[in-house]
């Protein structure tokens, strides 16, 4: 029995061996490369331009406002100054009124309720003044003096309830009229001469020019570069570059869920109202009278990808105690000699692969070598 279990455990080892031998065969080695730390070089004013202007911008009113009717009816007039859009009109016109003898009959209904409710309760009043005597004297019982109390108490509130509405009758009377609460330029009308409106709708849409807002999405690397207060140039292609100065008023707090980046708001004077809502502005940031400084890689460490129009590196990180060749997408800012600069994606000091990118993969074990 002995004879024939000693030639199977040989055979069961000389098979695992195999097996070992067959795995370690396929393990596939680091692959050598060659690395180089990122450089930092002074941009050229081509490049400075380039970093300032990569923020596309759309500009907006300062402010905007929607006018709606309060209460429903028909329009009787309409200011023929707030007609025409880009028509201005001043805090306190008059932009359309609704006819609005249903409103005057209503307020006048409201004032007789009123004059009838304090009368009766004048009347009640004296009743209870004469019967808080007549209970003293024990003339009256107290049940009788309880129901006089009680006529005062029901006077009172219907003398109350009829005062509310003669206030809401004079609102509504007030509210048939719709004025500008600025001064302002009419951006759209929607209203005309007989239109019966409701409640909420939207008679004009009024917007103030005299400054506006530029606002932008930031990406969060570039977030701390800009604050409250700072200085930003504004230029509009369709006002033939013209550039204007701007300050930033507002920084979102959170980033956009989609686009990931952090919206920012920068106010624009524009007192010759040139500047237009919607208009598509470019944003850069003022000059500090410093060059900016770049990252540099030599041009051989630049690939394309095989899809896409993005320019990408690989550079040297760790993963689970390997050294990897990591792909990094970057933004390129143009070529000097056998250099290229970098926009955005690498930071001077990171160690980019120069010989073997072409070959590397993203999250590929690499050897550096010299």
């Amino acid at each position: 029995m002995n004879r024939l279990i000693a030639p199977l455990v040989l055979t069961i080892a000389l098979a695992l061996c195999t097996a070992c031998a067959r795995d370690r065969a396929f393990e596939k080695p680091p692959l050598p490369v060659s690395v180089q730390p990122v450089a930092s070089v002074a941009a050229t004013s081509g490049e400075q331009t380039a970093l300032a202007t990569r923020y596309s911008a759309v500009l907006a009113p300062r402010e905007q406002v929607s006018l709606a009717f309060k209460v429903p009816g028909y329009v009787e007039t309409v200011t023929p100054s707030a007609r025409d859009k880009g028509s201005r009109v001043t805090k306190g016109q008059v932009l359309a009124r609704l006819r609005d003898a249903d409103y005057k009959a209503k307020l006048a209904q409201a004032k007789s309720t009123l004059d009838e409710a304090r009368a009766t309760l004048a009347l009640a009043k004296r009743d209870q003044e004469r019967n808080s005597k007549l209970i003293n004297g024990q003339v009256i019982s107290r049940s009788e003096f309880d129901r006089t109390q009680e006529r005062l108490e029901v006077a009172q509130a219907k003398a109350a309830q009829a005062q509310a509405a003669l206030e809401q009758a004079e609102i509504n009377l007030r509210d048939a009229t719709l004025a500008s609460p600025m001064d302002a330029m009419v951006m759209r009308r929607d209203v005309e001469h007989g239109t019966l409106v409701n409640q909420g709708t939207v008679a004009f849409v009024l917007v103030d020019l005299t400054s506006v807002k530029a606002v932008f999405g930031l990406p969060d690397q570039d977030i701390a570069r800009v604050s409250l207060g700072n200085t930003l140039g504004i230029v509009c292609d369709a006002l033939a570059g013209r550039e204007f100065t701007g300050i930033v008023t507002a920084i979102s707090p959170t980033a956009d869920p989609k686009s990931r980046t952090f919206e920012v708001e920068v106010t624009i004077a524009n007192p010759d109202l040139s500047l237009k809502d919607g208009m598509i502005a470019t944003v850069r940031r003022a000059s500090t009278g410093q060059r900016a400084s770049l990252a540099a890689i030599p041009l051989h460490a630049l690939a394309r990808p095989a899809s896409g129009n993005d320019f990408v590196v690989h550079v040297l990180a760790e993963k689970n105690g390997k050294t990897v060749a990591q792909l990094r997408t970057v933004s390129v800012a143009g070529v000097a000699g056998d250099m290229v600069t970098i926009l955005s994606g690498l930071t001077p000091g990171e160690q980019v692969i120069t010989r073997g990118s072409t070959l590397a993969t993203d999250g590929q074990e690499v050897r550096v070598i010299k």
